[in-house]
């Protein structure tokens, strides 16, 4: 708790008016900010006092503010003994509850453990996918959790053991064992430890006796968690599922017409019975690989991906060939999409007038004002920015870097990109402005004052500095969409339809698509975007379509004069 803070919960202890504490306090901040404040600074001294034992101290800040003299003296005691402590430091014994946000210890209720220690030893027992074993435990709580015991792991001594678990492949193979990767093993014969298009054991540069550990050697090139690792596993399982269940063979004795077959699978999977279902958690029996056939855009991705997974096990000499190089690819036709997923200046105006008037709806709850705020920025920020989702979730103000020039003092992010690519974006003055308003919404200081690890975009409950997960964003700005088209039905469906499609991802072609339209250099805007190369930038232009259009409407106006 800083200066501010501590003067700031005195003064609400004492009886100040809110109106009073926020002019003093928190920049003129309304009283509704203001509760808000006081409401964590009390949970901070809350929790403080039960992580050091002091249950009697804890007692008067998890009830409402009293008036009697009695109560002020022993909450201003309070608050003085629990400065003068040390902040608390876990320990290995200590009961999680204490330590979790209340959110995430829900999550765990159903467990019989207790401890951080237990905790560790039952995330450690089942590797990189543990929580896919309990009950509504998302990937969101997951990482909230493995990021407690990560930042702690010098006091603790504990290291959590996040690599996925090689599986015991002496098991019988039921007719319909139709599970996700990190549960499936396929029954010895079927395992790829002799597949016909295996290359020279001797000479294999992975650690893989079998086709189900050669995937996850190639999964993990990509960051566990990331949307990259979560298309490429999609793929992977299926593609391994496919292959032991329906034809019966290893995929390291697949061949080209094999590829073939499959893809023709991906059109339409059937039984429809056996691969495809509604949408449901992975440690769920609902869950299936397909919601439905692929459209043929989503089967050359699985090809693409595919194709790609075998040419890295054959240049990592696990397979002999790639079966997908011998595939005709004249069945797809080329499209560019950068200009297709972008939204037009009309939809982004609406977009953001829409965010606007939700900002300031007076039905709305404080917290779904704050949402609304939060995605508000998510949109300015990823325009501006041109930044991909996980690129997003992963800004730290202390990436953020002043920079003198010639000009003036320029602000600059520091960008780990694909393939663990380093790049510097520009930060306009008017994002840095967003950015500190953002910080403060979620109760916390601005850049330069905030610590270098907190989240550009962080979670609105629970603990402010973490970022909200890739999956959390994704699912908040496609629900935002859904409600920006619905408004717009009536008076323009098939905006409404486009916009409905919408997703993180056509934020980036929108900033690549509205800066060529803004006459920015392809090289710059390569840069911004960290494309390799050019080639990939120049999707955004969209100048010949332009030219043809305009030649044709301008000859129908001239015909009809």
């Amino acid at each position: 708790m800083d200066l501010t803070q501590s003067a700031l919960i005195r003064g609400w202890i004492q009886g100040v008016g809110w109106d009073v504490l926020g002019e003093i306090y928190l920049d003129d901040a309304d009283k509704t900010e203001v509760m808000r404040v006081i409401r964590q600074i009390r949970d901070q001294l809350s929790l403080k006092a039960q992580r050091l034992g002091l249950d009697n101290h804890a007692g008067i800040w998890a009830n409402d503010r009293e008036y009697s003299q009695d109560w002020i003296k022993k909450a201003l005691e309070s608050v003085k003994t629990l400065q003068a402590q040390s902040d608390p430091i876990p320990q290995p014994n200590d009961l999680y509850a204490l330590w979790l946000p209340s959110g995430v210890v829900a999550k765990l209720a159903g467990l019989k453990i207790k401890r951080l220690q237990e905790l560790a030893d039952y995330i450690n027992a089942r590797g990189g996918s543990w929580w896919n074993s309990i009950p509504k435990c998302g990937q969101q709580s997951a990482e909230t959790i493995q990021g407690f015991f990560d930042s702690h792991k010098n006091n603790l001594g504990i290291v959590l053991n996040l690599q996925a678990l090689p599986m015991v492949l002496e098991i019988s193979l039921s007719s319909n064992s139709i599970v996700p990767l990190e549960r499936f093993a396929p029954p010895s014969h079927l395992s790829g430890e002799a597949g016909s298009n295996r290359a020279d054991l001797s000479r294999c540069r992975i650690d893989a006796r079998n086709d189900y550990e050669a995937l996850l050697a190639w999964l993990s090139m990509w960051e566990p968690g990331s949307s990259t690792h979560r298309a490429y596993r999609k793929e992977a399982e299926r593609f391994l599922l496919w292959s032991v269940l329906e034809i019966g063979k290893p995929l390291s004795s697949l061949t080209t017409p094999d590829c073939a077959n499959y893809r023709r699978f991906l059109s339409d999977p059937l039984p429809a019975e056996r691969w495809i279902g509604k949408p449901a958690q992975r440690w769920s029996a609902d869950w299936r690989p397909f919601k439905g056939p692929l459209k043929p855009a989503s089967v050359r991705q699985a090809e693409v991906i595919l194709g790609a997974l075998c040419e890295w096990l054959v240049g990592q000499r696990y397979l002999d060939s790639n079966p997908f190089a011998g595939l005709s690819t004249q069945a797809f036709s080329r499209k560019s999409q950068g200009t297709d997923r972008a939204l037009s200046s009309h939809l982004w105006e609406h977009i953001n007038g829409f965010a606007l008037k939700q900002i300031n709806n007076e039905f709305l709850t404080d917290g779904q004002r704050a949402s609304y705020r939060r995605i508000r920025f998510v949109m300015s920020f990823a325009y501006h920015t041109g930044l991909r989702l996980h690129e997003m979730v992963n800004a730290k103000t202390g990436d953020l870097r002043l920079v003198s020039a010639m000009t003036g003092e320029q602000w600059w992010l520091d960008v780990i990109g694909k393939r663990q690519k380093y790049r510097e974006v520009p930060i306009s003055p008017e994002i840095m402005h967003e950015i500190n308003a953002q910080l403060r919404d979620r109760g916390l200081r601005p850049v330069g004052f905030a610590s270098a690890e907190t989240a550009i975009i962080g979670k609105l409950r629970g603990e402010s500095r973490e970022a909200i997960s890739a999956s959390a964003l994704y699912q908040a700005l496609k629900a935002f969409f859904k409600e920006a088209a619905d408004e717009m039905v009536e008076t323009n469906p098939i905006h409404s339809e486009r916009l409905l499609k919408a997703s993180t991802h056509w934020l980036r072609h929108t900033h690549g698509s509205h800066a060529v339209a803004n006459g920015v250099p392809l090289a710059i805007i390569r840069d911004n975007l960290g494309h390799a190369n050019i080639a990939t930038t120049s999707i955004y232009v969209h100048t010949d379509r332009d030219e043809r259009y305009k030649a044709m409407v301008n000859m129908g106006t001239a015909v009809s004069k």
